[in-house]
This record gives C-alpha cells, sequence and structure tokens, in this order.
C-alpha cells in the first residue's frame, strides 16, 4: 500500500495556532495601551505632553520678551503679561498642568493633599549629637602692673551704647594697680571636638564671656574666688527662659543675643584697660594683631613670618631670664612664645628648629607637674586664640593665683531636636573647663595697711599705712572707727599723703578664726563700692608688714 505524505498544515498546525495567540495578544496590548484607553478630552500621551510644552514655551517666550512697564497704566492681555504667567506657573495659587494645558480631569482626587511639611532640626537618633567638649585655655600668662592713672567714665555704657571710644574729660581718674591675665585656647584641637559631634562645617566659639578666680595665698580660709574682671560695658542682658509647659520652650530675645556676641567679640575676649600707661601680657597675637598677607610678595611674607618668630624666640629667652618686659622668671610666658615661634608657618626651617629646641629646654625647667598643662607639640599661632582678663581689686601686699575659663554661646539652645539630650537645650551657654594654675604673683603698689591693734573698750582699731616712694617708706598710724575713712592726707611735716580711699563700715570684736576669737574690721573700696575685710591675726603675720617695716626702719 503506498505511504501517504504529511502536508505543510499537519506538520506545524500547533506552532500557526501559537503564532496567531501570540499575534492577537500583542496587538490588544498595543491597542490598550496606545489607543484610547489612556486619551484625555481625546488626547492620547504624546499630545497632552506637547500640549504642556507648548504652554511652557509660551510662558518662557513671554518672560523673554517682557519689557519694562510704562508709567502709564494700560491694561494688558493676561494671556501675554509675563507676571501673570509667571504667577500662573510658580505663584501661590498655581493652577498645576492640568489645568494650564486645559485638561479636565476624568476623576476627581482620591486622596487628599498631604499634610504641610514641617521643618524639625534631626530626623533620626543617629544624626543627633552630644554637645561638644569646650577646650580648656593653655597655661596662663599673668603680668602684675604698677599703680596707674586709669580713666573710668561716670556711668558704665551698655554694650549697644559701647562705641570703643575713651571716656570724655569729666570722667573719673583712679590711680590703681592692676593685674592682667592671658590664655590661649587651642583650635585646632576644638575643630576636633565640634567634627567627633557632627557639628556643621565652619562651627566656631562665640565667646560671651571670660571668667577668672583668684586664690589669696595670704589667707588659707579662703578658696577660689570669682574676680570681677573689667570690662567698658555692662554686662549684656541675657534672653529670658520661657517655659511653655509640655516640654516647649523658647529663649525671648535669642537672635539679638547671638548678634551682639559676634559683634563684641573683641572686647569681649580681649578688653583694654582703661589707661594709656597699662601694659598687656604679650601673648603672641595679643599685644600685635596678625597682619594680612595674603597681599604680600611670596618674599615679603616669608620676612613677616620670619620676623614674628625671631620677636617671639626673644621674649621666650627674656621670660627665661627675668628680664624686661619680664619682671621675674616666667617659664609659663616663655613656654607660650616659644610654641607659637616654633608653629610659625612661613619662617626659616632653621628659625622653627630653634624654637622647638628652645621649647624642649623650657618644658624641661619647669616643674614636674606643670609639664603635663605644657604639651610639646608646636602648633600655629593663628590656631591659638588669645584671650585677657583684668583684676582691678587685687590687694597689694597679698600674693594671689589665678585661673580662667570661657563661656561660649550655645548654638543648640532652644533646638532640642539636633540633641541627644534634649535638656541640653535648655542651656544658653556651656563653659570650658578651668586652665591649669598660675603662678603665684605679689600685688605690688604705692599704699598698703594693716590692721595692727584692736580696743574693744573704745571701739576702735588700729590700721598701720605704707607709703612707698622713691624717697623709701613712710608709715603713719590712725585709729579707726566706724564710719571713718582710713588715712589721710598729711597737712605738715614731711609726709606725704597717707589716704586709702577705704572707708571703715564695721568692725567685728567677736570674730572667730581657726576656733580662735579675733578681730575684723570691714571697710569698703569707694572707688568700686566693693566691700572687704581684714583679720587681726592674720595682719600681724604678714611677711610683707614685716618687709615694709624693715624697709622703714633703714630709711631712718
Amino acid at each position: 500500500m503506498a505511504k501517504k505524505t504529511a502536508g505543510f498544515f499537519d506538520l506545524h498546525a500547533e506552532k500557526l495556532t501559537l503564532g496567531l495567540c501570540i499575534a492577537l495578544v500583542a496587538g490588544a496590548a498595543a491597542y490598550s495601551l496606545g489607543g484610547s484607553r489612556f486619551a484625555v478630552n481625546e488626547m492620547g500621551p504624546a499630545q497632552l505632553v506637547q500640549s504642556v510644552g507648548e504652554a511652557a514655551d509660551s510662558a518662557r517666550q513671554a518672560v523673554q520678551s517682557a519689557r519694562p512697564q510704562e508709567t502709564k497704566s494700560v491694561k494688558k492681555d493676561p494671556s501675554k503679561d509675563p507676571v501673570a504667567l509667571m504667577q500662573k506657573w510658580y505663584g501661590e495659587s498655581a493652577e498645576g498642568l492640568l489645568k494650564i494645558a486645559q485638561v479636565e480631569p476624568m476623576l476627581p482626587r482620591a486622596v487628599p493633599f498631604p499634610p504641610p511639611y514641617v521643618a524639625v532640626s534631626g530626623d533620626s537618633a543617629e544624626s543627633r549629637r552630644n554637645l561638644a567638649q569646650i577646650v580648656s585655655p593653655s597655661v596662663p600668662m599673668v603680668i602684675v602692673g604698677e599703680p596707674v592713672e586709669m580713666t573710668f567714665p561716670n556711668e558704665i555704657p551698655t554694650f549697644e551704647e559701647y562705641d570703643g571710644r575713651p571716656p570724655g574729660a569729666n570722667a573719673k581718674k583712679v590711680k590703681k594697680p592692676y593685674v592682667s591675665v592671658a590664655a590661649q585656647v587651642d583650635l585646632v584641637e576644638q575643630d576636633a571636638n565640634f567634627r567627633t559631634e557632627n557639628y556643621p562645617d565652619g562651627s566656631y566659639l562665640e565667646v560671651v564671656q571670660v571668667h577668672l578666680q583668684r586664690k589669696d595665698v595670704n589667707d588659707p580660709r579662703r578658696g577660689w574666688e570669682d574676680v570681677n574682671t573689667y570690662l567698658p560695658f555692662k554686662p549684656m542682658t541675657r534672653p529670658k527662659f520661657i517655659d511653655r509647659g509640655g516640654g516647649s520652650f523658647k529663649f525671648e530675645g535669642i537672635d539679638s543675643f547671638r548678634r551682639n556676641v559676634s559683634t563684641g567679640a573683641e572686647p569681649i575676649c580681649r578688653p583694654k584697660l582703661p589707661s594709656t600707661a597699662a601694659s598687656i601680657p604679650p601673648v603672641p597675637y595679643l599685644d600685635e594683631p596678625p597682619k594680612r598677607t595674603d597681599n604680600l610678595s611670596p618674599s615679603d611674607a616669608a620676612r613677616e613670618a620670619e620676623r614674628r618668630a625671631k620677636s617671639w624666640i626673644d621674649r621666650a629667652k627674656a621670660a627665661m631670664g627675668g628680664k624686661r618686659p619680664f619682671k621675674d622668671r616666667d617659664y609659663d610666658a616663655a613656654y607660650l612664645l616659644a610654641r607659637s615661634a616654633a608653629g610659625t608657618l612661613g619662617a626659616p626651617d632653621k628659625l622653627v628648629q630653634s624654637a622647638k629646641d628652645l621649647m624642649q629646654e623650657i618644658i624641661r625647667k619647669m616643674p614636674k607637674e606643670r609639664r603635663e598643662a605644657a604639651p610639646a607639640v608646636a602648633r600655629s599661632p593663628e590656631r591659638l586664640m588669645p584671650i585677657v582678663a583684668h583684676d582691678l581689686d587685687a590687694l597689694p601686699g597679698h600674693t594671689y593665683v589665678y585661673r580662667m575659663r570661657y563661656e561660649v554661646f550655645n548654638v543648640y539652645a532652644g533646638n532640642p531636636g539636633e540633641l541627644s539630650n534634649p535638656d541640653d537645650a535648655r542651656k544658653l551657654t556651656v563653659f570650658s573647663g578651668w586652665s591649669p594654675e598660675s603662678r603665684p604673683v605679689e600685688i605690688t603698689g604705692d599704699t598698703y595697711f594693716y590692721l595692727t591693734r584692736a580696743d574693744e573698750k573704745k571701739g576702735e582699731v588700729t590700721v598701720t599705712v605704707f607709703k612707698v616712694g622713691r624717697r623709701g617708706t613712710e608709715k603713719n598710724e590712725y585709729r579707726i572707727r566706724i564710719g571713718e575713712e582710713i588715712g589721710r592726707k598729711e597737712k605738715r611735716g614731711t609726709k606725704g599723703d597717707f589716704s586709702t580711699n577705704a572707708l571703715c563700715v564695721d568692725i567685728d570684736f567677736d570674730r572667730v578664726v581657726n576656733g580662735k576669737k579675733d578681730v575684723a574690721m570691714i571697710y569698703m573700696d569707694m572707688t568700686d563700692g566693693i566691700l572687704r575685710e581684714r583679720i587681726l591675726s592674720l595682719d600681724r603675720t604678714d611677711k610683707v608688714l614685716e618687709k615694709l617695716s624693715e624697709q622703714k626702719s633703714a630709711s631712718r
């Protein structure tokens, strides 16, 4: 029997059927995606895009071809007014793309707009930070000034009133000794602290106040006491903290306070004494502010760097030897000067190495406990910010040690969302640590007085006043009762002016000191109204009193 031959259809029927189905599905998809399903007002996606583009191009051309408005009021066609077109696209009443393209939406909105965006500080716990640690000042440099004439205004101006000019002709003139304490703040270390806590780039110290404390070596009963440091203006009024309840709070007036801190940085950190005869500690860039070098040629800039480094090295050597302008050997001052010289950028390598060797020599000569506060790391003086504070109330004949710290504006005050500890936002300011203790300094003057005897029955005390001058030391004794001035200007004889500008306001014959009955005289400094006291047992055994008495005997 003949063999049947299979045709093409028989062999490929299944494949043809499958191909036909695929073609039908592809055609349906093409019609669904590109057809009338996505047509709006008989316009497909391509036509909608073209319509919106034409509207945008029309607005662009209108703005580019706009001309200055005519002085006369002319009614314009809103469709050609460039300002109106800009407001239509970007104004508060912008209609949106659908209406601009004149397309009617097929369906109403299914959901409302989301709530308005509320700006908050910090968006996650990971992005919050602790307050950065504020670096402590360096070893302080202290100088004691001889009594000089100082000029004070009759009324101290507020910060807003202060203009930097000296007081007028009617100002008060008083001769006073003074103590100036200066230190350096390491801005490199502070920048590292800012970065550790993820502070914004460019963060810096906004100093609100420099604080100073002293401890009287003559009086072991007393610890550290706050010094009423001199400022040429009244302390700034600080923002008022307002607790709104429920954990909400604010600082009223914080913006203006921060502006004042910024504009008053120089007199806050480095106030000048009210006397042209007064000196200040020769801390680098305190007595001579930095000079701009960006407008100098490379050779001139190098010479300027060499000049500064040499000057600081010479002063460091003078401090080591107790030579002018230093009265005694001062290794603290020598260290600060040598360290800055060793870090002077642009100075000759040989000179820089000489400064480094000098710094190491100074550190070796320091007492062992002092070396810990004197890092042997050179630092560019441009990154060592000088601060200074003045004590005008130190008593002649007393020996003090000083320490200082500074207070800075908390940039996250009132902003708890940025901080890991929200309570830190309630702090308007934050403090640095205290500097190391200064070397002891004896306050010298031309007038000294001591409580030397007491008579309880008569209700009076005897005060011995010493006057030190070029011709020697003179003394006089005065019996003082409550309400009387201590000392006076003598009218007869060769004795001069023994006035102390002090007024006795109270005498305590029942004071107990170290478990024993003693006598205390409370007096007021009539220059500034500050109350102080003298203790009979302490004054009688004072070493300066003994030295002055010997000088008086030798001058006879």
